[in-house]
């Protein structure tokens, strides 16, 4: 482990495709980190707290999605210059419509084939998730 802080996020599927939400580009005038990207739904790793439930916690916190830490599956951890990013995965039984707080300004359900197609930002190494994820679900 790093001595960078922690992060975590939740990209949540369905079938072959992905809620992905669009992040705010200010914050109380300041410039918000990858503002205006589609991103999956996630934030720090509070103290006390592992990345699994930090996940679930801030997927409540901006979308009100629920979901239990056995639900989340490991993808990868995205190592940044100021912060360690712990990406999980959820399979939804359907496709669930978020309730969005101020940390996003839209949502939207992407076919995963044609993520890196996308002409708005959207963060490399998160579209990599992604696919290592659906990689990762057919193998044995």
């Amino acid at each position: 482990m790093s001595d960078l802080p922690r992060a975590a996020g939740v990209a949540i599927m369905h079938g072959n495709s992905v809620l992905l939400a669009k992040r705010i580009k200010e914050y109380e005038g300041e410039p918000v980190k990858y503002g205006g990207y589609w991103s999956i739904f996630g934030g720090i790793v509070e103290e006390g707290e592992n990345p699994m439930k930090a996940a679930c916690r801030e997927l409540y916190e901006e979308s009100k999605i629920e979901t239990e830490i056995y639900d989340l599956r490991f993808i990868k951890i995205i190592f940044q210059e100021d912060v360690e990013f712990v990406v999980y995965a959820y399979e939804a039984p359907e496709l669930v419509t978020p309730t969005l707080n101020f940390e996003h300004t839209e949502y939207g359900w992407f076919d995963i084939e044609h993520l890196n197609q996308l002409t708005e930002e959207i963060d490399e190494e998160i579209i990599k998730c992604i696919y290592l994820h659906k990689k990762l679900q057919y193998e044995p």
